[in-house]
Formats: C-alpha cells, structure tokens, sequence
C-alpha cells in the first residue's frame, strides 16, 4: 500500500517454562461433580523456553503471530502450539451471500503496524482499545500489516464470521528486500511459487480464515512477472478446494510489464492478474473517469473490483475522513465495489474519549451506500457485548472489576443508528453501545426514544434476519427500564410469507404489527428448563426478561413476546403456536402505558436477545473431557502487603476435549483446595470459583496466577475448571464442568 507504516519490532525469545510428563490419577467421583483428573508437579524455577512466535516475551501470554521471511513461511506446519490461533467460529451464513453480483464492502485494518493489543489471544487489560462493531454493513475483512506473512489475530477473525464476515491475511512485498525475494520463488520453475501457494492455503486451511490479499510491491524481472498470473492462479484454485467460501485478492501495483506503477483502476496494464483471482483492490489516487473506464475490463465482474478509499485522505483522493461518504457515493453510482482503508483513522487520529461517538458518526454517513446483510441461521444469541468492558458480568453478576479487551468475545452487533418516525410528529429512537452497565459480558445497548402523543408506539429494527422457522422457537429478551418512564418493552418478529401463514387458530395476518399474547409454556425438557431456568426468576440489577416458545411463526406479521401485564424483576415464559413462514426482521418496540396520552421518553437498555429452534435443546450436551495441565512454570511472588508472606506463581497450560461446533465459548475458573493426603484425594476448598478468562479453542494458557506455597511434606493444590457455553445461551451446572487439579510440592532435600 501507498504511505506504509512503520512495522513493529521482533519480539525476543520468552522465559522458559518447564514440562514434563503426568500421568492422570483417578478422583473418585461424588455428587456434586464429575471426575477430576489429578496431576503432580514439583516446584522448581529454572526456566523452560517456550516458542517465541505463539508467547509474549514478558508475560508468556499466547500471542497471534506473523512470519517474516520465506524461509519461515516454507518451515511452517501446523502444531500444537497453533490450536491457540485456530478460530473457533466458522463463517456464518447470510443474505445475500459473498457470490451474489451485489456490489460489496471490504474493509482493510490498518492501524500503527498491526498487532497490537489485539494480539493477545486470551485478552488483554487495554483500557482504551480499537473495536469494530458495524459488521452487518461489510463483506469482507482484510487484516494488514508490512510483515511478509500477516496472518490475522484470532479474535478478529471469530468476531467477523460470528457476523458471516470472511476474513483475509495480507501476503506483502515491498521495495528491494521485496523484490528479492519474489526473484526467489517467482523466477524459477512452478515448484518455487507453488510451495509458497501451498503454505498459504495450509496457514488459512488450519487456522479457519478465509485468504489472503497479494500486496506485491515491488518491480518484477520479466522471468518474476510471467510467472505471477500462474502463481496467483495456482493459489486461488487450492484455496478454493480448500477453504470454502475463500478468496484471493490482488492489489493495483505492478504492472504486466513487472513495473511497480499504481493504476488507480482495473485496465489492460493489470487486467492479467485480475483474471487470475477473485478480484482487484486498486490504488486511491482515482477520479470518475477511472471508475468509468473500468467498466469495460470488469465485463460482468464488476462487484469483483473493489475500488480502494484511503479514510485517511492521503494524496489526491476523493472524499476520506468524514468526507468519506463521497467517495462511496461515486462507486456505487457505478456499481463497483469498495475497499475502505484504514478506517481506524476515526481512532488513530481524533480523541479516545469520543471514539464511539466518532466511530457511529462515520458510519452512519456510509450506511445508504452500504446495503445490509441478514441472518440465516440459528441459534441466534447475543448479548450485545463489545469485546471489552470496565468489567465482567455474567448473567446480571458482577464477576471482576477492571479493564478488559478480548475481540474473539464480541457478540453480534445490531444495525446502530438513528430512526424516526414518518409523517407527523416527533418520535425517535437512537442506539448506541454502552460500557456503563451490562447483563453478560461487559457492554449492553442503550435505547433512547419519544413517543409523541398522537402515536401508540415506536420501534427499531435491531436486525435482519433470513431464516426458515423451525417447528418450534424459542424467543427471549432481557431488559431494564432506566428513570420513571413507564412504556411496555417488547421484541418483534415479522415474518415473511411462506405460503398459508398463521398465528394459533388466527387466519393469516395483514402487513401491519399484531399483538398476540401466548399462553404459559408447558413443562419443558430438562435441557430445555435449563435455558429456561430464569424465567419466573428475581433478575439482579433491574433486569427483566420476557421469553416465549413457538410453533412455527405467522404471516408477514410481527409477533410482539410480550407479558400480559408489565413486571417490575419477575419473568415469564409464553408459548406461541405459528405456521409456515420464515423470519425476517427483529425488533424492539416501545409503548405507552393505557390511557397516556403525554409525550414519552424513555431509556432502555438491551441486555441480552435469543431466538432458539427450541429442537436444538432436545440434544444432549456434551461434556469437556480429558482436562489435561501441563507446560508447568513457577516463578516467586513479588512479597505483598497482605495475605501471606511467601506465595508462588504459577503458569500452565490446559487442554480438553470438546466437540467445538457446539460451543460459544469456555469460561475458565478455578478455585485452591486443600492439600495433603493421598493424591486425589484432598477436597476442593470451600472457595467459590474465580474466573479466568474466556477460551475460544480447546486449550487454554494461565499465566501469573498466585498460588500458596506447599508447605513441606504437605501438597499444594489447585483446581482448574473449564465450563463450556452452549450456542443457545444457557448456564450448564457446575458439576457437569471440566475438571482437573494439580498437585504440587516442594523438592525434597
């Protein structure tokens, strides 16, 4: 790319941290949980390294990471250090899909050299971080660096497939390193270029990205640039075989010629490389007469060309900053796509204390050039979180105080913005996201609206949604009411035509929002009355749920789940018996108390939405197992003002079995237990588990957490825990958790 940043530094080698081999012993198991696996360790402190590229150099934390040459590319093959970096969420399906012929939206992350906070796999402390939430605006996420090999951290890539976003790695060259080294595997015979393709593809293969974007940018000799069309078509037809839905997109640099002469538009000069993979991102240095130019080389590929926009107005450039919206209205006025570069100059360059204002500021300029996707599968559940947050809640219970970022914990994010009413009057509603309270996670959604006298309600569209209705659904809506206002929350289904609709015994319904109210849920199953298991409940906090089960959703209608009379704390559980249509809308609405006909405002808050094929809980729920520890280290404590004078740190690293399609996430706890006895036997202390973090794989780094010391003759022990979250968005008990202890002594002498 054009002004490129200064990369980051290599990180040097990390401590070293000790493993040996532990052979599980059995625990017997009681009532209140399953079996523990039970492992020894004694406590040394001579370091054991650990690989530099997956851990941080100061704290052993798992790191994302980048390679740096050929040499390390050509090396790679995947272990077991890689499972750290494997995205647990594939991409989800939407509408309209990736192959459609609609012009689409990608959007490439650059910010100060990449790999920032958001390196950190398990989450970091940052107090101010970057965050993108407006996915249901783009198509495809591009994660750039000026690292030879960019692969993208983690938590991004789960964050974008939970909104059916596909995410690429850069594969960059530049200036006379870079033109050495493409001599080096484009000069020579296929076998040079088609090694490198191939551990490109294994890279995203493994890791569960979606591709890559070849940023060559550098001169080519004519040997080099003869053989880049083969090389990108080589790489294109592999990625294809091997990863779904995979793209490979090539940037306006060199020329057919092999000189590095920007384009600022798809022409013959370019057009080779082009017809050799999935599309072109060009320069930004374009006018209106490049973009009608391009019409004629794209033929019917038109969405294939992805017209780049550098958001931080860098030369001669239409639009860029809050100009932005300029520059998209003159490619689509063409029916192209858009590459957005370095939308993160909304973070980079303005305040961070008005980042979020800001951040909707900019896209909200964008959005009627930025058509929406929508939904199409279940379960869907969100809670609204940001990824980061002053602190963790979970289910309405205030778990750790302090600063956390983790991107793989975002939730699904609504369409932001602001909306009023037609016609007369002067009803609104706005949304934004809120760090200031939250139900799960560390952020909720904050509703503010009017309703004018002369209306009844007001509502917004939260999300769309394209998704056959299964025999039976099951809706749920956490949400608390701020000030005095006294308005009916409700959530709203409408619903599209799918032949004869209807809602219980009413026939088919018109095109304007009915209200019906369910009849109380029968006994449910007893998965099903775990997911469940608030309803009737006391929510802490303010908190107000309302949750209904249906069978098969009514015609182009809205379906209001909704209570009877409004409740304060308490919930319900509703039934609604629906036919043959498919969702395609959710809302939230808002309306006034009987018999009020003052102005309104109100300020609600969204803690948390669910719509379940209530089938899906008719399965059973795996369990975690074989909860392993190793990658033992222990380190001395820094002496502390309270607690007791001498205590240990310990880093180790779990794994465990679990069939990942069926998970969210895992929390990770744990809890000191009592030492001595036999090994195995030395119950769990009274503690109530402490969280960990959060883990998006089967495995899971702790890192510094403090310990006792083991008195001599005496074990140590301590429990780990790992409690899986299903995709439905229920608490499993306690005792079906993953579980192992690791027993520890000191050296005898």
């Amino acid at each position: 790319m054009e002004a490129p940043r200064v990369p980051r530094e290599p990180r040097s080698p990390a401590p070293a941290i000790r493993e040996e081999r532990r052979e599980p012993r059995p625990r017997r198991r009681t009532e209140e949980a399953q079996e523990a696996a039970v492992f020894r360790d004694v406590v040394r402190f001579a370091p054991d390294p650990l690989p530099v590229r997956y851990y941080d150099r100061d704290t052993t934390k798992p790191i994302s990471f980048y390679l740096s040459s050929l040499e390390e590319l050509l090396a790679w093959t995947p272990g077991v250090e890689d499972g750290f970096n494997v995205a647990l969420v594939p991409a989800q399906d939407r509408q309209p899909p990736l192959s459609s012929r609609r012009p689409r939206t990608l959007l490439c992350h650059d910010m100060m050299g990449g790999y920032l906070d958001d390196r950190f796999i398990q989450g970091s402390g940052a107090r101010s971080p970057y965050t993108f939430y407006h996915w249901q605006y783009i198509d495809i996420f591009v994660y750039f660096s000026h690292h030879l090999v960019t692969v993208p951290p983690v938590g991004w890539t789960n964050a974008a497939h939970r909104h059916g976003v596909r995410v690429l790695g850069t594969f960059i060259t530049e200036w006379t390193e870079g033109g050495q080294l493409c001599e080096a595997f484009l000069a020579g015979d296929d076998r040079s270029f088609q090694a490198v393709a191939d551990r490109l593809v294994l890279l995203a293969q493994f890791l569960h990205f979606d591709g890559w974007l070849i940023n060559i940018e550098n001169s080519l000799s004519p040997a080099a640039v003869r053989n880049t069309p083969r090389f990108l078509w080589y790489l294109t037809t592999q990625l294809h075989q091997q990863v779904p839905g995979g793209l490979v997109l090539w940037y306006d640099s060199v020329v057919s010629s092999g000189q590095l002469t920007w384009q600022d538009e798809l022409n013959e000069k370019n057009r080779v490389f082009f017809d050799s993979c999935d599309g072109i991102f060009t320069n930004y240095n374009w006018g209106e007469e490049h973009l009608v130019r391009m019409r004629g080389p794209a033929g019917e590929r038109l969405a294939d060309v992805y017209v780049g926009v550098d958001v931080f107005a860098r030369g001669n450039v239409v639009g860029g900053r809050f100009d932005t919206n300029k520059s998209l209205e003159l490619i689509r006025k063409h029916g192209l796509s858009v590459a957005l570069f370095a939308p993160g100059w909304v973070y980079e360059c303005l305040e961070k204390t008005e980042f979020f204002q800001n951040q909707d500021k900019f896209w909200s300029l964008l959005t009627c050039y930025l058509p929406t996707h929508s939904i199409c599968s279940l379960p869907f559940v969100t809670s609204f979180c940001l990824g980061m947050g002053t602190r963790r809640v979970c289910y309405g219970q205030e778990e750790a105080v302090g600063p956390w970022y983790h991107p793989g914990a975002q939730e699904p994010q609504p369409l932001f913005g602001e909306h009023r009413l037609e016609g007369p009057g002067e009803g609104w509603v706005r949304m934004h996201s809120c760090l200031a309270d939250a139900w799960n996670g560390g952020s909720s959604l904050l509703i503010r609206g009017r309703i004018p006298p002369e209306v009844g309600h007001v509502a917004v569209r939260l999300f769309s949604l394209q998704v056959p209705v299964p025999p039976k659904l099951f809706l749920s809506l956490v949400y608390k009411l701020e000030g005095t206002s006294e308005v009916r929350v409700a959530l709203e289904l409408t619903t599209g035509d799918a032949g004869s609709c209807s809602v219980g015994g009413i026939s088919a319904l018109n095109e304007t929002s009915s209200r019906h109210r369910p009849r109380p849920l029968r006994v449910p199953p007893t998965k099903l009355a775990r997911w469940a298991a608030r309803c009737g409940q006391q929510l802490g906090g303010g908190w107000v749920q309302r949750s209904g089960l249906g069978q098969q959703l009514g015609a182009r209608a809205a379906v209001a789940v909704t209570a009877v009379t409004r409740v304060s704390l308490a919930s319900s559980c509703y039934e609604l018996s629906l036919r043959s249509c498919f969702l395609q809308d959710l809302f939230v609405s808002f309306s006034r108390t009987p018999g009020s006909q003052e102005e309104e405002d109100f300020v609600c808050r969204l803690g948390e939405i669910q719509v379940v094929d209530a089938d899906s809980l008719l399965s059973p729920l795996p369990q975690v197992q074989a909860l392993s520890v190793s990658r033992v280290g222990w380190q001395r404590a820094a002496p502390e003002s309270t607690g007791p004078p001498t205590r240990l740190r310990l880093s180790c690293t779990l794994h465990w079995s679990y069939p990942l399609p069926h998970a969210r996430c895992f929390r990770i706890h744990c809890r000191p237990g009592a030492g001595g006895g036999p090994p195995g036997t030395g119950p769990a202390g009274p503690e109530k588990p402490t969280l960990l973090g959060l883990a998006f794989a089967n495995q899971y780094r702790v890192v510094d957490l403090a310990v006792a010391e083991a008195q001599p003759g005496q074990d140590g022990r301590m429990e780990f825990l790992v409690e899986p979250v299903p995709r439905e968005g229920f608490l499993v008990p306690q005792a079906e958790w993953g579980r192992a202890a690791l027993l520890y002594s000191v050296p005898s002498t």
